[in-house]
């Protein structure tokens, strides 16, 4: 669609060094029509763009163009603008922020030095009737005295209100004094894309509910949710004032914002600052080109304070939840919660890790998500979107990155299996819970490319240990591990063997599934040899360990590994001592052995290193770590929430009929709860299930769509309502 059109961008030099001057320049093109039915406006903005039709937004879309490998792939949007247009003159008119694409300042990431970097551009076409309208060129009339002095997406955004005129994007501006925009000489390479799923949007906002003086003309705004998003500030003082905006997931006792030193990331660049100067009147302002984590506002030079100008905006990927989740213990209602907003936080066109300190999209983070984000919310387009980048980040050797998309750092401290294991868990999940095995078939070429790899990594003795360790545990330095970055990456390359051999096995690729297996069968020997004990114990006696022996079926008999798993846990006195790798398997190994009360008990657990330390606390999402300090939104530790659908509520899809084709009602009736509920919407409808318990029987009821094929203990479950009283005893 772009054939016809070039990337143009503003006549300014490129600087590539940090700024307080980082202007988002304008852009403006008239055009005439003659009578028309209909109009699609096609459109790519490095970093981001915002479109208006005379005077008129495109969309509520932000933050586009989704991020990517520049040089790979290039995510474009197509929006009906056929109700925008009129016959005769109309403008169109843009304004073009760095976003992820001009990252101007140093971060231990090396965004700064993308091989991609350039001022922001867009590329645009307009097709009226089938025909060519109109597509940028060097015809475009743009400027960069714009009222966005400064903008970077992960440090913050300047406006100055004097500079806004609200009639630029109308037809009536005088656009005379503008110069023209010029043509890309060196465009990115990537190829274009058109954007597959959700957009990113305002989803919800949060008015403050207390204000706080906490210096001379600084006031204090607590929203009472962390989001990932931004301020909505509705102001009225006098022209030139200054209002600095900054941002926090947590204060201190004195009112301080509370950054939990996460701003040493920026040397150069103010960490989640916003400012706004004022031109007199009254004015309705939030940042176009960044987004913050946050649950308090702090503004500086207010002369006129009131809990009426602030609110925060809740901004993600505007997904929809597929689930819901209810039961007696208001603990784990409220820790669920927190898991959805946490994981909501993090839908950025990736899965990032925090809307704080970083944006990126942590691959490792992702695979101990994926599951419970693909049963709690329709995230099976976005995660179809992020494959393509995850295969435009492997190198020609194979290697892939721990965040993605990235710039060039990444390939080796946070990489390894625990991090690319995600490009085979997505496909595999997909399939699961969806029944589609394109993924799984598509990325085959890439999954075997990748396994080559890891196996080039494997040391004298056949096994893996390059990459993250079971990272982030109640244990200092957060890399200190006690479980081998051997063992863990072992399993999992195992793992991502296994997913390999039902994607070829899908794929009708039988001499590659018996390639696959010859492998698993040589490293899965290799690792028993060390790591299992004669009597069937594992070496490593810790928590992450035998979970994830059990989880993997890596044993020639289950009974050890059960009592040796039920001993890590009751040695710490039903407490976690995992990383992210680990607890993405305890709970599930604690279900094979038949242990769910042990499950429970620990996420329910009092007292350090425990979920409650955070719910007792002022938390409202999850924490990066069990200790305090770091960043209070990530979803690494989400998948209590995959556990609680499948154990506590009890919806369970069947791997032989994939994509709820069958399902194993199989709730748990934990002791601690009086009633659980809960449903789960699938590509054949909605499962619902709820029990209650009445004295020594509960009362069981089930739901099940049609095309779906219910089991319950020794029961067969069609389409409609079943109900069943169980006794206590479980007869």
């Amino acid at each position: 669609m772009f054939e016809h059109a070039r990337f143009i961008k503003a006549d300014i030099p490129f600087v590539p060094e940090y700024r307080d001057r980082n202007p988002a320049p304008l852009f403006r093109r008239k055009f005439v029509l003659g009578s028309f039915q209909s109009a699609k406006l096609y459109v790519c903005a490095l970093g981001f763009g915002y479109y208006w039709i005379n005077g008129e937004k495109v969309t509520e879309d932000i933050h586009t163009a989704p991020t990517s490998d520049y040089n790979k792939t290039l995510w474009y949007n197509v929006y009906d603008v056929t109700h925008l247009l009129k016959t005769g003159e109309n403008v169109i008119a843009i304004v073009c922020g760095n976003g992820w694409y001009n990252e101007t300042f140093k971060t231990p990431w090396n965004h700064n030095k993308a091989p991609w970097r350039d001022n922001p551009k867009f590329i645009l076409t307009l097709i009226v009737d089938d025909e060519v309208a109109l597509v940028s060129d060097s015809s475009w009339k743009c400027t960069d005295r714009s009222p966005i002095l400064f903008n970077q997406l992960r440090s913050g955004e300047y406006f100055d209100a004097r500079l806004y005129d609200k009639d630029w994007n109308t037809l009536s501006y005088d656009d005379s004094d503008w110069s023209y925009a010029i043509i890309d000489s060196a465009p990115p390479g990537g190829k274009f894309r058109e954007y597959p799923c959700q957009p990113v949007r305002e989803c919800d906002e949060y008015k403050a509910k207390t204000m706080i003086k906490t210096g001379e003309n600084r006031y204090l705004f607590d929203i009472g949710q962390n989001i990932s998003g931004y301020v909505r500030l509705r102001i009225r003082q006098k022209w030139g004032d200054e209002i600095t905006i900054r941002y926090a997931e947590q204060i201190n006792p004195d009112y301080t914002l509370q950054l939990n030193n996460m701003d040493r990331f920026y040397p150069e660049s103010p960490f989640q600052t916003d400012k706004f100067i004022c031109n007199g009147e009254e004015f309705i302002w939030s940042p176009l080109f960044t987004y913050h984590g946050f649950r308090y506002i702090e503004l500086t030079g207010v002369t006129e304070p009131d809990t009426n100008m602030v609110s925060g905006i809740f901004v993600h990927l505007d997904v929809q939840t597929t689930s819901s989740f209810e039961c007696s213990n208001t603990y784990l209602n409220r820790l669920f919660r927190m898991g959805q907003m946490s994981t909501l936080s993090n839908l950025h066109y990736i899965p990032t890790d925090c809307p704080t300190r970083e944006k990126l999209g942590w691959a490792n983070d992702a695979q101990a998500s994926a599951e419970q984000m693909i049963i709690n919310f329709d995230t099976v387009r976005f995660f179809k979107k992020w494959l393509v980048d995850i295969e435009d980040s492997m190198r020609e050797d194979g290697a892939i990155p721990g965040i993605i998309p990235t710039s060039g750092w990444g390939y080796e401290w946070g990489a390894g299996p625990v991090s690319s294991g995600v490009l085979f868990e997505i496909p595999y999940l997909i399939y699961l819970y969806t029944g589609d095995d394109e993924c799984l078939k598509e990325y085959l070429p890439a999954f075997l490319k990748h396994l080559s790899y890891i196996k080039g990594r494997a040391d004298e003795s056949g096994l893996i240990g390059y990459g993250l360790c079971d990272w982030a545990g109640p244990w200092e330095p957060l890399d200190g591990a006690p479980t081998p970055v051997e063992f863990t990456d072992t399993v999992l390359y195992i793992k991502c063997l296994k997913i390999a051999i039902l994607a070829a096995e899908r794929a009708g690729n039988q001499q590659e599934a018996i390639n696959l297996r010859r492998e698993k069968e040589r490293i899965t020997r290799i690792f028993m040899d060390k790591y299992l004990n004669e009597d069937g114990t594992c070496k490593v006696h810790e928590q992450t360990a035998v979970a994830m022996l059990i989880y993997h079926g890596i044993y020639e008999s289950l009974q050890p590994l059960k009592e040796q798993l039920k001993k890590t846990v009751e040695e710490r006195d039903f407490h976690h001592n995992c990383g992210m790798v680990g607890l993405r398997h305890l709970y599930d190994a604690l279900n094979i052995c038949g242990l769910q009360e042990y499950a429970y008990r620990i996420i329910t657990a009092a007292g350090y290193p425990s979920y409650s330390t955070w719910v007792e606390g002022d938390a409202t999402t999850l924490w990066e770590t069990w200790q305090p300090g770091n960043s209070k939104n990530h979803h690494m530790y989400s998948h209590f929430m995959a556990w609680m659908m499948k154990t506590l509520v009890g919806i369970n899809p069947v791997l032989e009929a994939p994509g709820f084709a069958e399902v194993n009602i199989s709730p748990v009736f934990i002791a601690d709860l009086d009633f659980c509920r809960g449903y789960c919407d699938t590509v054949r409808g909605r499962i619902e299930v709820s029990w209650e318990r009445n004295n020594d029987t509960i009362a069981l009821t089930i739901n099940i769509p049609e095309g779906v094929k219910g089991y319950w203990r020794n029961n067969v479950l069609q389409a409609g309502q079943h109900k069943f009283v169980v006794y206590e005893q479980g007869n």
